[in-house]
């Protein structure tokens, strides 16, 4: 049984790191992303950090039932995509911050960014982040 509990906490471990270095990748290509929360195709958080914190924190339940919305959001949208395509990002504009989604196979990721990104700088941050390496990406979420 101790093996058994071992290996699991193992895996955990294992997990965390994993997309813990998928969220360091996230935030080196954009160095204005304020905030981001990994969110699995279930709406399950994966990761919620702060660019200014060294660790992920525990998000509060108002943001995981955000993150559980935004899983349901981009169902909604895949329904769409036979008629109008598939949705590679969303780019949103608030009066105090920016906020991007980007929808990849395994995993959709929601920043905030700093109110001084242009439309440019977040199309390539979008495909910078859509480009990181899909293994990396994949051992990550399969951790």
């Amino acid at each position: 049984m101790s093996t058994q509990n071992d290996n699991s906490q193992t895996k955990n471990t294992t997990q965390k790191q994993e997309v813990k270095q998928l969220a360091d990748e996230i935030f080196k290509a954009e160095p204005k992303i304020i905030h981001q929360g990994l969110i699995d195709l279930e709406g399950h958080v994966l990761l919620d950090q702060s660019s200014v914190a060294s660790e992920p924190m525990e998000p509060d339940p108002d943001r995981i039932k955000f993150y559980n919305q935004i899983g349901l959001r981009r169902n909604s949208r895949e329904h769409f995509d036979d008629a109008y395509g598939k949705t590679e990002y969303i780019h949103i504009i608030r009066e105090n911050m920016q906020q991007m989604i980007l929808y990849l196979p395994m995993i959709t990721i929601y920043l905030t960014l700093e109110k001084s990104v242009t439309p440019e700088e977040v199309k390539v941050a979008a495909q910078k982040i859509k480009f990181i390496d899909n293994e990396f990406i994949t051992n990550a979420i399969n951790s």
